[in-house]
């Protein structure tokens, strides 16, 4: 990812950093749409608050990105098995359907 220098070196323990981040991410959604690094930058944001909805986005799409990428597929398995009380629903049942 191209941050610019200021970005990188914010600590995402704070929301106020997380949120600038974040916008910044929001405004080139569009361009990195098929980025794993992108999305794999995101769910990682996005894990700090795990109730926000834009985590279940994030891990979705870098799921599918990452089919083809067994080591990357499997440790996000393993993550969505740990962590499968903070998925809603109707995305478990995408998640388990392509599992």
């Amino acid at each position: 990812m191209g941050f610019p220098n200021h970005y990188e070196k914010l600590s995402l323990k704070n929301s106020s950093n997380r949120s600038k981040i974040n916008d910044l991410l929001n405004k080139s959604i569009n361009k990195n749409i098929l980025d794993v690094e992108f999305w794999n930058y995101k769910l990682i944001l996005d894990n700090f608050s795990k109730k926000n909805s834009n985590f279940e986005v994030s891990f979705l799409n870098l799921f599918f990105l990452t089919k083809n990428n067994e080591a990357k597929s499997s440790e996000l398995k393993k993550y969505f098995i740990k962590n499968y009380n903070y998925f809603d629903q109707k995305n478990i049942k995408i998640i388990l359907n392509n599992f």
